[in-house]
């Protein structure tokens, strides 16, 4: 954990074992939700949930049903509890709100990374589509912009 400005960088490398990314996860989001309950705004930028979900499959003890894809059934329920934690709390009731940002891999060739991507699809309130295309265009004409598909965008809330 390591302070930066107003916020703080929680993370666990790509090297560590699954063991230690579901631990990280959980140290985190019990952190989120103790300064939610202080009034305070928390975001979560979590990169990715696709790789949450694959760490908590390789560690959670097998319930005997199997996904395509190789997928536990049982490995999504720490990733949708982590991702249905996102909230706001009445400023009667003294609490703040917690953002959950979340990404997830799409086209990797994986059957378990698509398993996990139409499950967790229909769980957020927008969606942003990333672009190959216009980043490749992006990078060889120098723009920094980010490649936001926007005829893919959406969002389900009534705004």
């Amino acid at each position: 954990m390591e302070q930066c400005g107003f916020g703080e960088v929680i993370a666990s490398t790509f090297d560590r074992p699954a063991e230690r990314h579901c631990q990280v996860a959980e140290i985190t989001l019990e952190r989120a939700r103790r300064r939610v309950e202080q009034g305070e705004d928390v975001v979560i930028i979590l990169d990715s949930i696709t790789r949450m979900a694959r760490a908590y499959n390789s560690v959670k003890s097998g319930s005997g049903r199997t996904l395509s894809g190789g997928l536990d059934s049982n490995s999504l329920e720490k990733p949708k509890r982590f991702l249905g934690s996102a909230r706001k709390i009445a400023p009667t009731q003294g609490g703040g709100s917690l953002t959950i940002i979340a990404t997830a891999l799409v086209d990797t060739g994986s059957r378990m990374d698509q398993v996990i991507f139409e499950e967790f699809k229909g769980t957020g309130n927008s969606e942003l589509v990333l672009s190959r295309e216009l980043a490749d265009r992006k990078n060889l004409s120098g723009d920094r912009h980010p490649s936001f598909s926007y005829t893919e965008r959406g969002t389900t809330s009534g705004c």
